[in-house]
């Protein structure tokens, strides 16, 4: 999985710029009983994240609604081009892909294989200001039958289309998502490395 977005906890967020170009989509089943250790072992990767210095910043989200047995992870990407240089950024920090191939590899036992899909923006003249990072709550539409009134679009390179808001609270995303294919995500800001660009949401 590319480098997941970075969060500096317990300071006051930053106004974000408007949504990537491209947005990586990361879905990663969890074991039954994995919680715990899992837990840990993201912890400890968002920590080392900022330590060695992570290429690129990623979001965590867990399901309060749907599937709950799989973690979400988000990354925004400017461009193809940029998506291209922050591989290569990987690969040149030594330091954090061995952190990150170890604690992959901890944590393989507690995991299913992630299911990821790079997603492109299709620009809507409705959609609410890109909270992603400081917005607590998240609501996906996954090919809704009916558009999700202010949402930004994201057109999957398979066809699979998501339809994503950001929420002030949970009552608010509740609220909105209403639908088989909808689902209700919290941010959890000690599993995401925020970065400059962004911040996550304060636990």
């Amino acid at each position: 999985m590319l480098c997941k977005l970075v969060c500096n906890q317990g300071e006051e967020p930053a106004l974000l710029p408007g949504p990537p170009k491209i947005l990586l989509i990361a879905r990663e089943p969890l074991q039954p009983g994995a919680e715990a250790e899992y837990d840990r072992i993201e912890t400890e990767t968002a920590v080392l994240a900022a330590t060695l210095r992570c290429p690129h910043p990623y979001l965590a989200l867990k399901p309060l609604s749907g599937a709950k047995d799989e973690i979400w992870w988000f990354n925004g990407f400017d461009s193809q081009r940029q998506v291209d240089s922050v591989g290569e950024a990987y690969k040149a920090n030594e330091g954090w892909m061995a952190a990150l191939t170890k604690n992959q590899e901890r944590k393989a036992p507690y995991t299913g294989r992630p299911i990821e899909q790079l997603a492109d923006l299709e620009p809507r003249a409705d959609s609410e200001p890109w909270t992603a990072g400081l917005a607590r709550y998240i609501v996906v539409a996954v090919n809704p039958v009916e558009h999700l009134s202010g949402s930004h679009v994201f057109k999957g390179r398979d066809g699979t289309r998501y339809e994503i808001l950001m929420a002030k609270d949970r009552t608010d995303a509740e609220r909105v998502a209403r639908g088989t294919f909808v689902v209700v995500l919290e941010v959890v800001p000690r599993w995401s490395f925020p970065g400059d660009t962004m911040q996550a949401a304060s636990q």
